[in-house]
């Protein structure tokens, strides 16, 4: 069949791509503080940077930190926008440009990739709110998604107009190593698949020397930058997971909140594929196929963590699950599976949105106890862990983990900052990562803690020192059955709900020495 006679009408499929940006965006209207794990920190900091240096409380606490950090995406970007907008709503906007980026992204490198429009390629949907994105990993979804579009820029002109695909992707490289490298690292995999591939069908016969310079002009700037920024010197091992765990991080396209739905849809992405794929009815362009394949031998080889980044295998499986939709093309999609796809898009956002909704709840417990915090206020923060308390955790709302098991609770006490101008000890401030550094003396009680400890830890002064804390604020509080005299040698009960309690931090105990 004739792949051109199966191309959908311009004007459905803008509509299509229409509907597709309007339902993934839909959630973001459901609550001002989506249950993205990390996204609460990140809006702290960003407050931090935008309001920080003319706000004398929060100058105390905090001050900017510019430099050659590859980890601006998000900052930079929401920064304008918070002097524009309402806080939460600068925020959603952000999560928003931060979700459609990479979809939008697919959509184009499949269209470079076909000469044509593929409906397939909309599929990519079903991965937009994925594992890493759940998390809160934000940056690095804007630099895969950028990675994808500067990649469809190539492809799209790298044989007829090669000059206008090198004005846009040098510079673009250069702004992508200042959002993520794990961008960067799939932009040249993306690259060097076009190139692997145009080498493959020419046997490099003519040309050869010119296609290596425009490869190395790309990198000149990012490799420059790298090597005067910090990154160079910083430690840090490569951890391997178990092969069990590899096999395990497969799902983490598709992971939202319901583990059945989630297992389901990567059944049926990943058969529907093999079927198009074995029967024939599909093509598979030469330079996605190659990068699909160059992901998964990276991601088999690649460490779970290094240089302080963790999850680094777990994120070629995202690229692998975006490639996915972005590599095949079916010369006629099959009308049954374009109407389980839709179904299954459907029931996915679906609930997300009612998992969304019910994270109002719990945001309103958390500001009905943090109102009685004043500005200027040095909070300490612990929760009720599920190794605590596994009967509290089996009921709690779907809204505070993944459907891994991975708690999204854990940083909505930046809250604290972003509502209340008072500070906790978790903000993230990693020199390499982000543009902002602690002032002491609080900086001293933040290495002092560490990372958020259980919240039984807090109950034996000897082990936890809350010295210089004015106040204790706990999460998932009904897991703790009697939260009246919770550490009460220490801690005075101020205000609790269902979801948090904040108590006084009584003074006259001392500090441990």
């Amino acid at each position: 069949m004739n792949p051109a006679k199966a191309a959908p009408s311009p004007a459905l499929w803008w509509a299509a791509v229409d509907g597709l940006c309007l339902v993934l965006l839909a959630p973001l209207a459901l609550v001002d503080v989506p249950p993205l794990l990390d996204y609460p920190n990140h809006l702290a900091r960003l407050v931090v940077l935008a309001f920080g240096p003319a706000d004398p409380v929060l100058a105390r606490f905090y001050a900017p930190r510019w430099g050659i950090i590859p980890d601006l995406g998000i900052d930079l970007l929401g920064m304008p926008l918070l002097h524009l907008l309402p806080v939460h709503v600068a925020g959603r906007a952000v999560i928003g440009i931060v979700v459609l980026t990479p979809v939008l992204g697919c959509i184009a490198y499949s269209r470079a990739a076909f000469g044509r429009p593929s409906w397939w390629a909309l599929g990519c949907g079903l991965v937009a709110y994925n594992q890493t994105l759940l998390l809160g990993f934000l940056n690095f979804t804007l630099g895969l998604g950028l990675a994808l579009w500067l990649a469809a820029a190539w492809l799209a002109w790298r044989e007829t107009r090669p000059w206008r695909a090198l004005a846009i992707v040098v510079p673009g490289a250069a702004a992508l190593f200042f959002c993520h490298l794990m961008g960067l690292l799939f932009l040249a995999l993306l690259l060097g698949a076009q190139e692997l591939a145009w080498l493959w069908r020419t046997r490099g016969r003519t040309g050869l020397a010119g296609r290596v310079a425009a490869v190395l002009a790309v990198g000149v700037v990012p490799v420059a930058l790298y090597a005067a920024s910090s990154l160079p010197e910083m430690a840090g091992a490569a951890v391997f997971p178990s092969p069990a765990t590899k096999a395990s991080q497969l799902l983490a396209p598709f992971v939202n909140v319901v583990l059945p739905l989630d297992i389901v849809t990567a059944v049926l992405v990943a058969g529907a594929a093999l079927g198009l794929l074995l029967s024939g009815r599909c093509r598979v362009a030469a330079s996605a196929g190659i990068a699909l394949a160059l992901a998964l031998l990276l991601y088999a080889v690649a460490p779970a963590e290094f240089k302080g980044t963790a999850n680094l295998d777990a994120r070629f499986v995202i690229l692998l699950g975006y490639l996915l939709f972005a590599a095949l093309l079916p010369l006629r999609m099959p009308r049954p599976l374009a109407l389980v796809l839709v179904l299954l898009f459907a029931a996915r956002m679906t609930v997300l949105g009612a998992v969304w909704y019910e994270r109002n709840a719990d945001i309103a417990d958390l500001r009905s106890v943090i109102a009685l915090v004043e500005p200027g206020s040095t909070v300490f923060v612990t929760s009720v862990e599920p190794a605590e308390a596994p009967a509290f955790w089996n009921a709690a709302p779907l809204a505070r983990r993944l459907s891994t098991g991975m708690q999204t609770e854990t940083q909505m006490p930046a809250l604290l900052l972003i509502e209340r101008r008072a500070w906790w000890p978790f903000l993230f401030d990693n020199p390499s990562q982000q543009p902002v550094r602690t002032r002491q003396p609080y900086r001293d009680m933040a290495n002092r803690v560490g990372s958020m400890p259980p919240h039984n830890a807090v109950r034996d002064p000897k082990a936890f020192d809350l010295c210089g804390y004015d106040q204790l604020l706990l999460l998932d509080a009904a897991g703790e059955p009697d939260r009246a005299h919770f550490a009460q040698d220490r801690l005075v009960l101020r205000a609790e709900s269902p979801f948090a309690a904040l108590y006084a931090v009584r003074q006259d105990v001392g500090c441990r020495p």
